[in-house]
């Protein structure tokens, strides 16, 4: 990295977020929340991105963010007209840290930080690389040697850190982990069952069994839909996604009780968390999922898949089925809803793993690092 750019007082600093676009999704609210969240004294935000925007993307406008729509990777192979583009809007920008976001916006935003010599360049990863296939020879290579020019990695979970160390061949100490946080306040509003219910135009009674994501391979609903035929309860699916019209025909086909809510906005997760009385995330492969965090902030009992990061988030505040087995997970709903003693036991474990993933810890954790970065090279 450059170190002949001027040395930081007590300015605000400049952050630029890059990323390939900003529709609804777990990366991109969490985004939103981080941006928002900033300590405005220290530091202002501006975002790119290099596709297209989004719900998102119209989000951060509202509230007054600058955010750069570049219209770019619209064909196949490399797009230097992207790198070209976001060295465009690092300039304009004067920025001080680049913070970057998956694999395409990490490609394209270091080698236009680089060429812009700004002085702090922080990669995001979100995901673990075996998702499901092994990453391909050519991304790994371009990793490493991205990473010789920036500062530090963050990734979101100690397994997607493993996963950078091990294929990008990344030094561990260059490695910094910082989880997803959620925002506590609204998911423990006072407001009823009933009433989150009646909000959300679903029935009022009865036992409901929540699951939020994108529906799609990874989530791994259809192992929860199969497992649905066997429960005397409702099954409520947040989202939406590729595989939405499949689930749907699963669902009348074994003629179970599943509820597709479609897309909610962010703001409208914690009046779904409070309309459950359990959440099941049967995913086969995650990063960090913002989706159980939220769901142990509301207090609920969980059963999950038992992949590490799904561990990582819940300690011992849920219960674990082995990823892909829709018998297994029917069995382990089943015991969970008989034992009121259990249901109770996990709703306070839950709140105290909680505490371990708040928005406050983790936006500081990443001001923090910011300026440890900028005190080890000499800028503040």
């Amino acid at each position: 990295m450059v170190k002949d750019r001027p040395v930081v007082d007590n300015r605000t600093l400049h952050i630029m977020h890059v990323l390939t676009r900003l529709p609804v999704g777990g990366v991109e609210n969490m985004l939103l929340k981080v941006v928002r969240n900033y300590d405005a004294r220290r530091f202002r935000v501006s975002v790119c991105c290099i596709q297209q925007g989004g719900e998102i993307a119209d989000a951060l406008k509202d509230l007054g963010y600058e955010v750069y729509i570049l219209d770019r990777m619209q064909g196949s192979g490399f797009d230097w007209g992207a790198v070209r583009a976001v060295y465009q809007c690092v300039k304009r920008e004067h920025v001080d840290i680049l913070r970057t976001h998956q694999y395409h916006a990490n490609l394209y935003g270091r080698v236009a930080g680089i060429l812009a010599r700004v002085p702090v360049i922080v990669p995001s990863f979100h995901n673990l690389y075996c998702s499901p296939s092994k990453p391909k020879a050519h991304r790994r290579i371009l990793n490493f040697l991205l990473s010789l020019f920036s500062d530090r990695i963050v990734a979101v979970s100690h397994a997607v850190a493993a996963d950078v160390i091990a294929y990008d061949r990344v030094p561990p100490d260059k490695v910094a982990v910082i989880h997803n946080g959620v925002m506590a306040e609204p998911f423990r509003a006072d407001i009823s069952r009933e009433e989150a219910r009646r909000q959300l135009g679903v029935p009022p009674d009865g036992f409901f069994i929540g699951n939020a994501g994108r529906l799609s391979e990874q989530k791994g609903q259809r192992y929860l839909v199969e497992a649905a035929a066997g429960l005397n309860a409702t099954v409520l699916f947040a989202g939406d996604g590729p595989l939405r019209n499949e689930l749907e025909e699963r669902a009348q086909r074994h003629g179970t009780g599943c509820r597709f809510l479609g897309m909610l906005k962010p703001d409208q997760m914690p009046l779904f968390m409070k309309s459950l009385d359990l959440f099941c995330f049967p995913s086969l492969w995650e990063g960090l999922p913002s989706a159980l965090a939220e769901a142990i902030t509301a207090g609920l009992p969980v059963v999950a898949s038992d992949i590490p990061p799904n561990r990582e988030v819940l300690g011992s505040a849920g219960f674990f089925v082995p990823a892909g087995n829709g018998a297994k997970l029917r069995q382990t709903l089943q015991e969970v809803m008989a034992n009121d003693e259990l249901m109770t036991a996990l709703r306070e474990k839950a709140l105290r793993q909680a505490e371990l993933f708040s928005l406050e810890h983790t936006v500081k954790a990443y001001e923090d690092l910011f300026m440890q970065i900028m005190k080890d090279k000499g800028l503040a």
